[in-house]
């Protein structure tokens, strides 16, 4: 539960027009609290029914026995058994379906006024990020396109009889399904690709004819989301895929009298936060975590699919093109060669659209639309052609892609550098860097406590990484623990994180950090940061990197006085096996890659594996192993120095 201090840090994380915006909502909540206690007879549309265009069977350009189609057929077929496959829920299945509980706790939220929910207490909801992933309808998109490959009828029916009974269990603003808007713009644009998938199916007109009650509950998604949709400090990937969500479904559906403006909001609100949340130069996502540019790029792509479709006036803006084709193309220049994408910040494994079988490459259907649509210089992938087909999209595969020459490259605006040699080669060497800003807007909610720490791959191998995430709500010391400095390739002072954690997505203390040097040539990579994280220690951390042909100089120094305790920390992929070669120094291995690490010999080193204090690796959002995890630790008097030395000079 919220305590005291989380809702004083939340009050000052707002503006007086986020709080003015909050009390207007305070407002609209009494008023429909007063609704349903009388039993009010919910909104219902006015539908106009000329403005729905006939729909006629999307021609496939991609076969069904198409290696893509079969894995996406196979997962379909879990989803009539209701076998989940999200998180960690590795087939478990749930018969019938309650829209109200979380399957791995078996807890069902009430179903009262949705707004009034606390949605983050387990006891009351169990593991609300269960709940809402499975009501984001990313399965019945799997269904929906499995029959619009197969038109075996048992796929649309179950679309149908599931669409059906959500709207029964779901009545407008009860249970946990009405608490964000966000959810109400996923699982719109989840239902639109369902309506055109399964058009001349029997089971169309259950679903989608005019008698269908998932009319009114669309128009009162709409509604929801124009009532209630982010703003001020929250309005980060939220308030993207609210909007998103909003004008994919107004274009789609222009039949209620509210049609048009809601087209108009949402267009407007997408062009004004393209440019708010992404870096001008770099077009990284301001939120600094790789999975949520994946996600905010998602939501973009598919509005401007939507906008395609319709022609004016629906069109976006070319800044608006200008930057969906920057968001991907910066895409390959941060993968290494075995096509790990960046982990930095937070990750829920969050889609706008599910369009491929699980496990497939996440970036691959974006990159054949950014190319059909965009003319976007990006990798052709094996993978992502049914998710560009299943668009209605053209596979562009005529024109030839390069790898960029780059080795290393820095993207200031974002303070991400790349350190990298010998680029898409066996003997790649690629460090990836953080000195940029903590996060977007007041609470930077999706920010990770990582100042100065680095990720490395050799030859496409995962040496040192990001841990990842593994929870949000549901376990608020594995909340801490994952966000946490502690948990990255940095340094740690007295036990503190650099940044101060006061809430699963907010901060009280944010460490700012500067770039003093950066420079480049054939041979050598140098960046020079600090952070002032720790200030209320009166320290000062500054971390320098230097790759050569032959190695990665890591150099800390910590200016200020007094004695303190200090800890490096090196986290290594779960693959990795590690030895001893003395007291201070190791080698590692991943598979055919080794490289050493030499540690200042002042430093007592010590290595974890799955203990209780360090050594967890998170594939996945819900997920988490053991790995092991280094960490090197003395008590010093300050100023100091350190230098430890990754050397590459070991056979690869």
């Amino acid at each position: 539960m919220p305590t005291l201090t989380w809702y004083v840090n939340r009050l000052k994380a707002m503006s007086p027009g986020e709080v003015n915006h909050r009390l207007q909502l305070a407002g609209r909540k009494l008023a429909w609290r007063r609704q349903i206690k009388q039993a009010a007879a919910p909104p219902q549309p006015v539908i106009e029914w000329a403005r729905l265009t006939a729909r006629s069977p999307l021609p496939l350009a991609l076969p069904g026995d198409a290696p893509e189609a079969v894995d996406l057929i196979a997962e379909a077929q879990s989803y009539l058994r209701h076998e989940w496959h999200f998180f960690d829920l590795a087939g478990r299945s749930e018969t019938p379906i309650d829209w109200h509980a979380d399957p791995t706790s078996g807890i069902v939220a009430p179903r009262r006024f949705g707004l009034d929910l606390n949605h983050r207490d387990e006891r009351l909801v169990g593991n609300v990020k269960v709940i809402w992933e499975k009501n984001r309808h990313h399965h019945l998109s799997v269904l929906a396109a499995a029959y619009a490959l197969t038109r075996d009828e048992r796929f649309a029916a179950e679309v149908a009889n599931q669409l059906l009974d959500w709207v029964e269990q779901n009545p407008y603003l009860v249970g946990i399904n009405w608490t964000h808007p966000l959810e109400q713009g996923i699982r719109l644009i989840a239902w639109v690709w369902c309506e055109r998938w399964l058009a001349g199916s029997a089971h169309y007109e259950r679903a989608f004819g005019q008698a269908s009650p998932l009319w009114p509950a669309i128009y009162q998604h709409q509604r929801f989301i124009e009532q209630t949709y982010s703003q001020g400090s929250s309005a980060n990937n939220h308030l993207i895929g609210e909007m998103a969500g909003l004008f994919i479904a107004a274009v789609a559906w222009p039949i209620f009298a509210d049609s048009a403006r809601w087209q108009a909001l949402a267009r407007r609100v997408l062009e004004q936060e393209i440019v708010k949340q992404t870096f001008p130069q770099s077009k990284l996502n301001w939120e600094l975590a790789f999975g949520y540019h994946l996600f905010a790029l998602e939501f973009f792509l598919l509005a401007l699919v939507e906008a395609e479709r319709a022609a004016e006036p629906a069109r976006f803006s070319q800044t608006y093109r200008a930057y969906v084709r920057g968001m991907l193309e910066v895409i390959p220049l941060l993968t290494d060669r075995g096509g790990h994408l960046p982990r930095y910040g937070d990750s829920d494994e969050g889609m706008a659209l599910q369009l491929q079988a699980l496990g497939h490459r996440r970036e691959a259907w974006l990159y054949h639309a950014g190319r059909a649509l965009l003319g976007a210089k990006v990798p052709i992938p094996a993978q992502g052609r049914l998710g560009a087909a299943l668009l209605g999209l053209p596979t562009i595969s005529e024109q030839s892609w390069q790898p960029p020459a780059v080795e290393s490259v820095g993207f200031a605006d974002a303070g991400l550098y790349l350190l990298a040699q010998r680029r898409h080669s066996p003997r790649e060497v690629f460090v990836l860097a953080d000195a940029g800003p903590h996060g977007y807007l007041s609470l930077a909610a999706h920010a990770h406590a990582d100042a100065l720490s680095f990720t490395l791959s050799v030859g496409g191998r995962p040496i040192l990484i990001d841990p990842g995430t593994y929870v949000y709500h549901t376990d608020w010391a594995w909340r801490q623990y994952f966000r946490g400095s502690r948990a990255h390739n940095t340094l740690v002072v007295d036990g503190l994180d650099q940044s101060l954690q006061a809430g699963p997505f907010l901060w009280s203390h944010k460490a700012e950090t500067t770039v003093h040097h950066w420079q480049v040539d054939q041979h050598s990579a140098d960046l020079l940061a600090s952070h002032n994280g720790y200030r209320a220690l009166g320290v000062i951390h500054r971390r320098r990197l230097t790759l050569t042909d032959e190695k990665l100089l890591v150099s800390d120094v910590l200016e200020g006085t007094g004695v303190h305790q200090i800890a490096l920390y090196f986290h290594f992929a779960p693959e990795c096996q590690i030895e001893f070669l003395s007291a201070s120094e190791l080698m590692i291995q991943h598979a055919e890659v080794q490289i050493s690490l030499a540690l200042p010999p002042s430093l007592q080193v010590e290595l974890h594996y799955g203990s209780e204090a360090l050594g967890w690796f998170s594939p996945g959002f819900g997920r988490k192993t053991k790995a092991y995890a280094l960490m090197a630790r003395t008590q010093v008097q300050l100023p100091t120095a350190f230098e430890s030395i990754i050397s590459f000079n070991c056979p690869v």
